[in-house]
C-alpha cells in the first residue's frame, strides 16, 4: 500500500489542500481525502482510512 496516497481511492496526500488537514498531536493528524474518507496518519504515514460516503 503507497503510504501517500488515500487506501480508498488512490488520490495523492500531498494534493489535498492545507485546510483538510486536522492536526490532534505531534505526531497523529487526521487528513480529509477528496473522496470523503477520513485517513489517520502517524508521522505522516498513512495507518487508517474510513470508508467513504455513498455519493446520493
Amino acid at each position: 500500500m503507497d503510504r501517500n496516497r488515500c487506501p480508498r481511492c488512490g488520490w495523492p496526500l500531498a494534493e489535498l489542500p492545507a485546510a483538510a488537514a486536522r492536526p490532534v498531536t505531534h505526531r497523529l493528524d487526521y487528513v480529509r481525502c477528496v473522496c470523503g474518507s477520513w485517513l489517520a496518519r502517524l508521522d505522516g504515514e498513512v495507518v487508517g482510512a474510513t470508508r467513504a460516503r455513498p455519493a446520493r
